[in-house]
């Protein structure tokens, strides 16, 4: 409900504000932040270590599961004081890799939001620079918006503008600074 009010409030604010010449842009924040280098880059590192913990994961389900196929082989002959210290231990590894997926998702989405936060402050800077030379009053998020016309979305600007900018996160000094000469051609043979 709130959502819908701002909205409608903007739209109001919008066509009041269209009729005093000033001018309103959007951005979709979440495709930028997945569009630019850099954001492709950090969701490519975070896949990776997600797949080797998975791996991780996986290997301390399979043993987990030996052990319990062990002890249902095992059970037939064990005394009790052995079947409950089977069955302690059995309970104590699951609850230990039950732990581990769930710090492993939290520390994975730390990351994420780390990184996003990182690049999102960047988008920020960005949309700033375009604004101000374009004389943009408003800039909104897209999320934010139930309608606006596809002439007022920014997204590819600010999205091109960060790679030209930022890259995959080096500064645009340190991607543009001239490289090395490369040494003269050595004389001919005579």
């Amino acid at each position: 409900m709130r959502r819908f009010l701002v909205a409608l409030a903007l739209v109001v604010a919008a066509r009041g504000a269209l009729a005093q010449g000033m001018k309103i842009g959007y951005v979709d924040v979440q495709r930028a932040v997945q569009e630019v280098e850099e954001g492709k880059a950090a969701r490519g590192r975070l896949q990776a270590e997600l797949a080797q913990k998975r791996g991780d994961l996986e290997k301390k389900r399979g043993d987990l599961e030996k052990m319990r196929a062990d002890y249902d082989k095992q059970a037939p002959v064990l005394s009790d004081d052995a079947k409950r210290q089977r069955q302690e231990q059995l309970q104590k590894a699951f609850l230990e890799a039950q732990t581990a997926a769930g710090q492993m998702q939290e520390e994975l989405s730390g990351k994420e939001q780390e990184a996003m936060q990182s690049i999102s402050k960047r988008l920020l800077q960005v949309v700033a620079e375009i604004s101000d030379r374009e004389n943009f009053t408003f800039v909104l998020d897209k999320a934010a918006l139930l309608y606006a016309p596809a002439a007022s979305d920014m997204t590819n600007e600010v999205v091109r503008r960060y790679n030209e900018r930022f890259g995959k996160g080096e500064t645009k000094a340190a991607k543009t600074a001239t490289p090395a000469k490369p040494p003269p051609p050595a004389p001919p043979k005579k």
